[in-house]
């Protein structure tokens, strides 16, 4: 059977999982989260399936600590939430349960699912999924290396779509036919990319057709829905890799279309900026640093703020900051229009890039105003100014010319006068 084939529940019905028994793959409970172990078990001991899936399994194979772990199974939302009195059900198309535990953590169960691309059409975006079987549930998802499960009855390792072994040759492949999936929801085009970044897999000849041919089409999507997932590829770690593979498939521009004529060029020295911003950024998550919303889309729109700015010219000093200022208020809304960040990450970004001024137009000696170290932004823009380069903290140290204090004046005391006195 094809990979064009595996859409429908006839071939879903007549699929054979290939079994991985637990000598042949490298999972240990071990590096599964407690929590999650504590899920599968009560689940398998209560006589239902009860399965690892998704990018923990994936994560888990290739010796990654997954960020979360995933639950599926064959019991109904109701009766999981009878099961775990530490939980809720969610969302109103498909329901699922989140399971609680102490210190935040949340462990979400599903119940297998179809795909309702096996009876609507050629419709995109089309009805919500409906309940099925643990074939019907690899089949409904984006790519080959996240449709696998991890049984914790037998510690094997499930896989009816070929995973496995895309995973070990490094590919990234989708399910199906990636054309009919991709146009069927064009969100999968971002998570391909995602993926082959994150990984540094390739994509295969026919994945990434489909990712060029329907890139166009994540302007059908809810805006919050790509804002999201873009966002999630900025934060994923690999936010460099990301940017150069999404400028190869065009999906950046997509995105993005204001940033095509400044990172769109083969020799583009903005966008060989951008990823060297990106790769600080994912530094420093790797230490453990996540960095605000604000100052990653500042560092991704940044080189593009600069070539912007060539095209006025800046006096020295204070008018420099304020020409420098009105020009990042005007321009990063404008680059950034098409994906709909919030309101609030686009103003913080605004204005942490405003102050950049002081370090692009600087005075000698000059120290920072008190009311700009003041702001609550400014550890955001200290942020900023590392990235690029310079030291915002160091306007404010020893050897500055301290500013000017403004003297207040004294209201003189007028003398009392009695009303006797007055007459």
């Amino acid at each position: 059977m094809t990979q064009a084939d595996l859409t429908t529940a006839e071939s879903a019905d007549s699929l054979e999982p290939r079994i991985i028994p637990r000598a042949e793959h490298n999972i240990s409970r071990r590096d599964v989260d407690p929590e999650a172990l504590k899920v599968l078990y009560r689940l398998h001991n209560q006589g239902y399936l009860a399965y690892l899936v998704g990018g923990g399994v994936r994560d888990l194979l290739l010796g990654r600590r997954p960020k979360d772990f995933d639950v599926g199974t064959d019991a109904p939302p109701g009766q999981i939430r009878r099961l775990f009195g530490n939980s809720r059900v969610i969302g109103r198309r498909f329901r699922l349960v989140q399971v609680f535990f102490r210190g935040g953590k949340i462990i979400e169960v599903s119940t297998f699912r179809r795909t309702a691309e096996e009876t609507d059409g050629d419709e995109v975006l089309g009805a919500n999924n409906t309940y099925g079987t643990p074939a019907q549930d690899a089949l409904r998802r984006d790519l080959t290396i996240n449709a696998l499960f991890y049984n914790i009855a037998d510690f094997s390792v499930v896989d009816y779509v070929g995973g496995l072994k895309d995973l070990r040759a490094g590919l990234i492949r989708a399910v199906g036919d990636p054309q009919v999936r991709f146009h069927r929801d064009p969100v999968r085009v971002l998570r391909a990319v995602r993926h082959a970044a994150r990984t540094g897999f390739t994509l295969t000849p026919e994945t990434r057709q489909a990712v060029e041919a329907h890139a166009q089409e994540l302007a059908l999507c809810p805006s919050s829905r790509v804002r999201d997932e873009l966002m999630r590829d900025l934060k994923g770690g690999a936010a460099a890799a990301w940017l150069e593979l999404a400028h190869d498939t065009r999906v950046l521009y997509c995105l993005l279309p204001s940033l095509e004529a400044i990172y769109g060029p083969p020799d583009s020295a903005e966008r060989v900026q951008a990823a060297g911003l990106l790769a600080k950024l994912d530094q420093a998550l790797a230490a453990g640093q996540a960095p605000p919303e604000p100052v990653i889309l500042a560092a991704l729109l940044w080189p593009a703020l600069e070539a912007v700015a060539q095209r006025e010219e800046f006096p020295p000093g204070r008018a420099g900051r304020v020409q420098w200022s009105l020009l990042v208020r005007r321009a990063l809304p404008e680059l950034a229009q098409a994906v709909s960040f919030p309101k609030r990450v686009v103003e913080r970004a605004c204005q942490i890039g405003g102050l950049m001024g002081f370090v692009r137009y600087p005075l000698p000696d000059q120290r920072l105003p008190k009311k700009v170290r003041d702001k609550g932004y400014f550890a955001e823009a200290c942020t900023l100014a590392g990235l690029l380069g310079h030291d915002l903290k160091a306007l404010d140290g020893p050897g500055a010319r301290p500013s000017k204090k403004r003297r207040r004046r004294r209201r003189r005391r007028r003398p009392h006068r009695s009303p006797a006195a007055a007459a």
